[in-house]
């Protein structure tokens, strides 16, 4: 009798399959994105302040790897970032992110998972892991691997 087997296999077949979807599901986690934007990077190049943010670099204050502004409804994780004091220290900031082959750094808006935009980036570096927790707090991850990216002044 071959048709309850079938059933037995079908049915763990279902739940391997469901199993496999939570956990899927669980790894994407609640990570937001870069969007490229030529918007934000002429408001940096250019100085200007956009006060809707709370500004925050990593890196060296002589050699930032990225600036970021986060909205102000939401908690930085200021693990690896430093904030940033004043209009005058972040186009100090800006001005100095040049990469080692002088690669001109570029600007993108970080997005919620949601695609809702809730930041702003500035950096050479054109990738980061962009991680939103309860709370309203958002960890937004140092683009500079040392062993990728490795810059020598």
């Amino acid at each position: 009798m071959k048709p309850p087997s079938i059933i037995k296999n079908s049915a763990y077949g279902l739940v391997a399959w469901l199993i496999v979807g939570v956990v899927l599901q669980g790894c994407g986690g609640h990570y937001g994105r870069l969007q490229p934007s030529r918007e934000i990077t002429a408001l940096f190049r250019q100085n200007q302040i956009d006060t809707h943010y709370n500004y925050y670099y990593t890196g060296r204050s002589a050699i930032p790897y990225a600036v970021v502004g986060i909205k102000k409804n939401y908690v930085m994780d200021e693990t690896f970032w430093k904030p940033v004091n004043g209009s005058s220290e972040l186009g100090k900031l800006a001005d100095r992110l040049y990469g080692s082959d002088r690669v001109r750094p570029y600007g993108a808006v970080i997005v919620d998972p949601q695609g809702t935009p809730m930041g702003i980036w500035y950096s050479v570096y054109s990738t980061t892991r962009v991680k939103f927790e309860p709370g309203n707090r958002v960890n937004v991850f140092s683009p500079y691997i040392p062993s990728r990216y490795p810059i020598f002044y």
